[in-house]
């Protein structure tokens, strides 16, 4: 069976109206404060406290449930977090330049570190040349020889052939710069996630140190119980290239200097490798490098014949001279090289090797000053007040550098780092190495000074320990 309701069309169009007026009529009313907004409350026929319609206020957003409702006025919690007050500088409108700048120098970071030890030589240099000694005319059976190492101490006659002393020539056996201090500054900019573009420069202050010779003894001719005590320090000089017999003596005092300076830096891409899992990571290196590296000797004496070495003529008028050395390196290199590091936690240890080969074009000058006036009879040898001879030459120059460091984090943007470094400069202009000691005859009978320069090649070792801070930006 089959029940037919029906409604005539008039009732559903009044109850449609009077639902239409029901709804309208739920108009939410302003009540007390709650937290900056109108509240609510159901007695007077509007929403509890704490629930509140916004008010309409142009510009603060707009309802996303409602036609036009606005939304967000300031003060309120919501706006501060989606729209901060500070908004920065063109951040209404950010361009490509400035994100890409941002973007680049995230990563970058840049190292200040002191730099404290100490360089030395390889080898010692004698700052003469073999002595020939002749047969002593009033001795029939004498010989003549050769003292092929004039830095131990050989005999010493006057000119009356009476035996005076000994003698030898300084060398630069005690060479040692200590307590070498320097600093050196690294940046690293990130170029992609594989590549980062590091720079370094390092400088020593500059180094001195003299030469340990014999004292020379005070103002006496003969020591205790009728011993002769004399000491003298000498410059031996070739005569036209060959052994010769001229030896300038200094018997009243002798001074010495010898100083260095090294400036020195490179650029380089560093590539990353890495193993995160097992906490290694390995950079090749590779890059140019500029190394500065100037050495500078001065010594000379004096003389006044305490020693009688001039027989019969007494104390004369003090005899000095001089002779300097300047040597200037300047060597540019590819560098290639290997880092490694292995980081767990706030640490990370690490080694760098770098190798550099390239050139060295170093550029001597030696000077002299009256030079072998000291232990002559005044006023029979008259050399110049000052020679000046300069010579440059070219040559292959490899470099080694080691870093040995840990590194610890302090925060995200702070970490200290100590290590050790060594140097290996090869290749390099020596100012003990590259005098002449030489005169040349006149074809008179006499012989003309001839102390020049020679460039000569050595090696330099530099080590130091290290300690600085880096920064890297967020």
């Amino acid at each position: 069976m089959f029940i037919n309701v029906r409604f005539p069309c008039k009732w559903l169009f009044v109850a449609s109206v009077m639902a239409g007026r029901l709804a309208s009529g739920q108009d939410w009313q302003p009540a007390a404060q709650y937290a900056g907004y109108p509240a609510m409350n159901s007695a007077n026929n509007v929403m509890p406290a704490g629930y509140g319609a916004p008010p309409q206020s142009a510009g603060y957003g707009y309802d996303p449930y409602g036609a036009g409702q606005e939304f967000c006025p300031p003060g309120s919690s919501l706006y501060d977090e989606l729209l901060p007050a500070d908004r920065g500088f063109r951040y209404q409108e950010p361009s490509r330049l400035d994100l890409y700048v941002r973007q680049m120098l995230r990563g970058t970071w840049g190292r200040i570190e002191y730099l404290h030890g100490g360089m030395r030589t390889s080898d010692s240099v004698v700052l003469g040349t073999p002595i020939n000694i002749p047969a002593d005319p009033l001795d029939p059976l004498s010989t003549p020889y050769v003292v092929n190492d004039p830095a131990e101490q050989f005999e010493i006659f006057n000119t009356a052939d009476n035996f005076v002393g000994l003698a030898q020539v300084p060398t630069t056996d005690s060479v040692r710069w200590k307590n070498a201090q320097g600093i050196r500054g690294s940046f690293g900019v990130p170029l992609t996630d594989l590549v980062t573009l590091e720079g370094r420069f390092w400088r020593y202050e500059d180094q001195a140190t003299t030469l340990d010779t014999p004292r020379i003894p005070p103002l006496s001719t003969n020591g205790a119980h009728g011993t002769i005590n004399s000491t003298f320090l000498a410059t031996s000089l070739t005569t036209d290239g060959l052994p010769g017999s001229t030896v300038i003596l200094y018997d009243a005092g002798f001074a010495s200097s010898y100083t260095n300076t090294l400036k020195a830096g490179d650029v380089a891409l560093v590539f990353n490798w890495k193993n995160p899992d097992e906490g290694w990571r390995l950079q090749p290196i590779l890059g140019y490098r500029h190394e500065d590296y100037s050495e500078r000797l001065s010594f000379g004496g004096a003389f006044d014949n305490r020693s009688n070495y001039l027989d019969g003529v007494g104390i004369i008028a003090t005899q000095t001279n001089g002779i300097s050395s300047n040597v200037r390196n300047i060597r540019d290199m590819m560098e290639l090289g290997m880092r490694t590091e292995w980081q767990r936690g706030f640490l990370t240890l690490g080694v760098q090797e770098r190798l550099a080969f390239g050139s060295n074009i170093a550029r001597a000058d030696v000077r002299t000053m009256n030079l072998r006036e000291p232990g002559s009879v005044p006023g029979t040898i008259d050399d110049p007040d000052m020679t000046v001879d300069q010579r440059e030459k070219t040559t292959f120059a490899p470099s080694f550098d080691l870093d040995v460091y840990a590194r610890i984090q302090v925060n995200h943007w702070l970490s200290f780092r100590v290590g050790y470094n060594l140097l290996w400069l090869g290749g390099i202009g020596a100012a003990d190495r590259s005098i002449r000691f030489n005169e040349v005859s006149d074809g008179l009978g006499g012989t003309v000074g001839d102390v020049g320069a020679n460039i000569k090649y050595s090696d330099r070792t530099v080590s130091a320990l290290t300690i600085g801070g880096e920064i890297i930006l967020p």
